[in-house]
């Protein structure tokens, strides 16, 4: 399994970008079209490695994406890092370790992009995605 992307919460999409930019050399690249605003910020290697998006106007596509409950989606209170995002190819391995530690969990699909991805919370509210190619998943 390899680190993948963080999805960093921020009070302003534009500052933050150009902070990234500015200071690590990344660069602003596509990104799927989410239904609300948000950054994606590459590496050298063209990989998308920091994900930014608001944390003071979250709406109910956000809100939904992000696994906030709606009661708390838009207090200042909420984490700058949402979650921790890795890469992998064993789609039965997590699903089977999952499943025996009771572990819940929750799958999305991104088809502009071939991913699915897995969606768990650890302890500490601590969100975690793990991303395979949809050829790993069948």
């Amino acid at each position: 399994m390899q680190l993948n992307h963080a999805l960093l919460l921020v009070s302003d999409l534009d500052e933050m970008s150009q902070f990234l930019i500015q200071t690590l050399g990344l660069k602003e690249g596509q990104r799927p079209p989410f239904g609300f605003a948000g950054v994606w910020l590459y590496d050298e290697l063209n990989v998308p490695c920091i994900h930014i998006a608001g944390r003071n106007d979250i709406n109910p596509e956000q809100s939904f994406y992000l696994g906030h409950d709606e009661k708390h989606s838009s207090t200042p209170s909420l984490p700058t890092v949402d979650h921790l995002a890795f890469s992998s190819s064993d789609y039965q391995g997590l699903k089977g370790r999952l499943l025996t530690y009771n572990v819940p969990f929750v799958e999305r699909e991104i088809p502009e992009a071939n991913e699915h991805q897995v969606f768990i919370t650890g302890p500490d509210g601590l969100k975690i995605e793990i991303l395979f190619s949809r050829n790993d998943i069948h």
